[in-house]
């Protein structure tokens, strides 16, 4: 699947925003996803913003996060499974 991916999927604190860009390295597809998380600060709506890859695991066919230096916030690891699906 070479197409991008926009989605809207629900959360504990509302509704995230997500889009998925196909990437290909050394014949792998892999996808970027950057989720748009929301977030209230001081009454206004200050949407926070993760960016990670998404890999598919050989063996179960399901993507999971590349976990990086800094690993994978707890709240946007619960969105893993909804994204996957996709």
């Amino acid at each position: 699947m070479d197409d991008a991916i926009e989605l809207s999927l629900d959360s504990p604190d509302g509704i995230a925003d997500c889009s998925l860009e196909p990437e290909r390295a050394e014949g792998e597809l892999f996808y970027n996803v950057t989720i748009l998380y929301p977030n209230m600060v001081n009454g206004f709506s200050r949407s926070e913003i993760y960016c990670h890859n998404l890999r598919q695991d050989p063996d179960t066919g399901n993507y999971h996060f590349e976990t990086g230096e800094d690993g994978i916030h707890p709240k946007i690891k619960k969105l893993e499974a909804q994204i996957s699906k996709a």
